[in-house]
């Protein structure tokens, strides 16, 4: 059988000439080639290869058949992959009402008053029996993630969506997973108790305090840290996660270290920290934000830190095939006056969740333009060899080319020599199937 290099090997230089980190994006492999492999490989000539390492190479998806059409394959696999996936994501935002008064909020130019409704709450439910009984996907899990504005501004309603949610799980045989997004104020052993995972935007004092105040001026670090610390016991009673948001500017970045040292010193055994950068629009056009290259390299560097600290890290780039949140169908985000979108980054809602009453499919035809979006169809990623591991289009992103926090080689590199030392320290994923 005649074989070829395949479309999808990405060759990662090393500081040594004779050695080439190779990575197949479609298999997720991860090789070190000597140069006389890597030459091969770029030539995608066999004929001077030993027969066992050919078979190898093969194994691992490095070298395909000439008449196997990878592209072909790709595609097919992230169809499969659009329609098959397990996890139905529902986002509640609550109330865009807000106990702080950041003057760089994205909500700021739009926010509203007053909050969702007990009945929406209720049609979100219906909404979730009927996509999974009638198995418009098939459902294993459920994530339900709560928002705002300030969503513990609306604790009551949070409470009973949980548990009318946990009982409506149960039923129907899911597994139900449940995140609220808050400034940390109004904290408290209920809401611990019932969420799976917090999620608190939280950086080092001085920038806290400055961009994250109360409405009469105050800054909010001290009263967020002083909850996180009264509720700790709470938090690994209930092994609750503590998912800790670090929107990093060029002001604060040197700080990331010391905060999230601080985060693993909180005594909570189960914490998560996440970089996000900055992006600049109109509304914090004056803060200076990271390049693409700084934003990087730093989170390369939280990587190491996580390592260090005996964390498993989650960010290999394991080719999944699966879109973005947005383009996956059925997940919905429910504004707080009951309209529809698919997911946070959308601020144009469309509808209401009286369109979903008598058929759920309705989603599917008020998003249609987004429902049929086919990446290997379209003019930008059609080609591209990282359509599998970025899923296509991300709705969030400007540049849809922007897809992995990190530099690939830079990336593989580091693994390519942490990873053999301490293996149980990176999630690999589940194979690609």
């Amino acid at each position: 059988m005649s074989l070829t290099s395949s479309y999808y090997n990405h060759y990662t230089p090393t500081s040594d000439p004779a050695r080439t980190v190779l990575f197949n994006k479609f298999w997720g492999s991860v090789a070190i080639v000597d140069e006389e492999t890597a030459r091969a490989l770029v030539s995608g000539h066999v004929a001077g290869l030993a027969p066992g390492r050919l078979t190898e190479l093969e194994r691992a998806g490095f070298f395909v058949p000439v008449d196997f059409d990878e592209r072909a394959a790709a595609e097919r696999r992230y169809l499969e992959r659009k329609q098959s996936n397990a996890l139905l994501a529902i986002t509640v935002e609550l109330t865009q009402e807000c106990n702080l008064a950041c003057p760089f909020c994205y909500q700021n130019s739009y926010r509203g008053t007053g909050a969702i409704t007990d009945q929406a709450i209720n049609r979100i439910q219906q909404y979730v029996q009927t996509v999974v009984s009638e198995g418009r996907r098939p459902i294993t899990d459920v994530a339900l993630r709560f928002i705002g504005g300030e969503p513990l501004m609306q604790k009551d309603k949070i409470l009973a969506a949980v548990s009318g949610m946990r009982g409506l799980a149960d039923r129907l045989g899911v597994g139900l997973n449940t995140q609220v997004d808050t400034n940390g104020l109004l904290l408290d052993e209920a809401i611990v108790r019932v969420m799976d995972a917090t999620s608190i935007t939280l950086t080092n004092k001085a920038d806290h305090d400055t961009v994250r105040v109360r409405h009469n001026g105050a800054g909010s670090y001290d009263q967020v840290l002083g909850r996180i610390m009264r509720y700790a016991e709470h938090y690994n009673a209930y092994e609750t996660v503590l998912a800790v948001r670090y929107n990093v500017n060029a002001f604060n970045a040197k700080y990331v270290p010391e905060v999230y040292r601080m985060v693993k010193g909180l005594g909570i055994k189960y914490t998560q920290f996440d970089l996000f950068n900055t992006v600049n629009y109109d509304y914090n056009a004056l803060i200076p934000t990271l390049s693409s290259e700084q934003f990087k390299w730093l989170y390369l560097e939280v990587i190491k830190l996580k390592i260090e600290h005996g964390e498993t890290v989650t960010d290999f780039p394991r080719p999944t095939f699966s879109p973005c949140s947005a383009y996956t169908p059925y997940n919905l985000k429910v504004t707080a006056d009951g309209r529809l979108a698919l997911c946070d980054a959308m601020t144009s809602p469309r509808g209401s969740t009286d369109d979903l009453l008598r058929d759920v499919g309705r989603l599917r035809e008020i998003f249609s333009d987004i429902d049929g979006h086919n990446p290997f169809h379209d003019p930008q990623c059609g080609n591209c060899t990282n359509v599998g591991i970025c899923g296509g289009k991300l709705y969030c992103k400007p540049d849809p080319c922007d897809f992995l926090p990190f530099d690939l080689d830079e990336f593989l590199r580091f693994f390519a020599e942490t990873y053999p030392s301490v293996p149980n320290r990176f999630d690999l994923g589940s194979p690609v199937g």
